[in-house]
């Protein structure tokens, strides 16, 4: 049986928050595990898979959504490039 899929909405701190707390439980049952702990290694593998759906989540959520989001980071993108007054201060400072 299977667990049904739930639906949360979170922010980027909060989401932030539930990964730094599965990364240090993670720490806590690989010590344990170390230390020859069998229940703690059924949960470390359950619980490093959930980390990997949250990574791979994380991820999907930062991509760009089509070529359209790629072409206005390329091009409308302020700071994609330094401006040119700027650029020649840097190439003829003294040194």
């Amino acid at each position: 049986m299977s667990a049904l899929p739930h639906s949360l909405t979170l922010s980027a701190s909060e989401f932030e928050m539930i990964e730094s707390a599965l990364e240090t439980q993670e720490k806590i049952l690989s010590v344990q595990v170390r230390a020859g702990g069998e229940s703690a290694e059924v949960r470390l593998t359950a619980l490093r898979s959930v980390l990997r759906r949250l990574r791979r989540q994380r991820r999907q959520a930062d991509a760009p959504q089509g070529w359209g989001s790629i072409a206005r980071g390329l091009f409308c993108n302020k700071n994609a490039a330094p401006e040119t007054g700027q650029r020649s201060e840097v190439i003829n400072r003294p040194a």
